[in-house]
């Protein structure tokens, strides 16, 4: 079974009976609550904009059962996939006592010859990382948000090499994250990373992740920095970024 399926099911055994509440489909992130407050999150993938139409007019979220909403996920159209994601994270990421606090890179071990991948750039933990290991290879999708962006078909001859990769949680979203991983043949430590990921271990147990980082909502005001175009320099206040040690 492929992780997507597997989020999917984890998602539907633990919420039936919630109802989608409001949805927001921010240029920046987009956001799900639910009937019981709880509000999870997910990158917004918008390509190739061709209408005003961007979604069907029968397309619909609020008022509708969360298991439902949920099943987007696994759909072509990616905006509907992190609306779905974002439903998923409502029901899964969850308070618990196993949560470590703090900045990923502080727990894991760092070393100067470090080969460091980085599937999506994260530009404050890229900063981090420039000057500490021997090699900083950035893959990124989006044009223009970096110029020294290496290339898809690169992945196939660096990703081996990685010591450490570092991959957005959107690979869950453009369903590119299995055959990604795939390609980590000597990474000793792996994260997935961003307000996206889901925080559920056990989703994970078969793949080589060593850390979940993402982020836990805790206050469902962060609705109006969605839809208001907003990132995570607006979301500090009603959020906590929290990380899983999985390995």
């Amino acid at each position: 079974m492929k992780i997507y399926q597997r989020l999917l099911e984890k998602a539907l055994s633990r919420g039936r009976g919630r109802m989608v509440e409001d949805a927001r489909l921010g240029l920046g992130y987009t956001a799900v609550k639910l009937d019981n407050g709880s509000v999870g999150l997910a990158y917004t993938v918008l390509e190739g904009k061709k209408s005003c139409n961007v979604l069907e007019p029968e397309i619909q979220f609020s008022g509708r059962p969360a298991d439902l909403v949920a099943r987007g996920f696994l759909s072509g159209n990616l905006l509907e996939a992190g609306v779905g994601l974002a439903t998923i994270n409502a029901i899964l990421n969850q308070p618990r006592d196993d949560y470590l606090i703090g900045n990923p890179l502080e727990l894991i071990s760092l070393f100067p010859e470090d080969k460091v991948a980085m599937i999506g750039y994260f530009e404050p933990v890229a900063q981090k990382l420039r000057n500490q290991v021997a090699e900083l290879w950035i893959f990124e999708r989006s044009e223009g948000r970096l110029a020294e962006a290496l290339s898809e078909a690169e992945m196939f001859t660096l990703l081996p090499e990685a010591t450490v990769a570092i991959i957005t949680a959107v690979t869950l979203i453009n369903k590119t994250f299995e055959e990604i991983v795939s390609l980590l043949e000597r990474a000793r430590e792996v994260i997935l990373l961003g307000p996206s990921t889901p925080l559920e271990p056990e989703i994970f147990k078969d793949y080589p992740l060593t850390l979940l980082s993402g982020a836990l909502v805790k206050d469902a005001e962060i609705l109006r920095p969605v839809s208001e175009a907003k990132g995570m320099k607006a979301f500090k206040p009603y959020l906590e970024k929290v990380n899983l040690r999985l390995k």
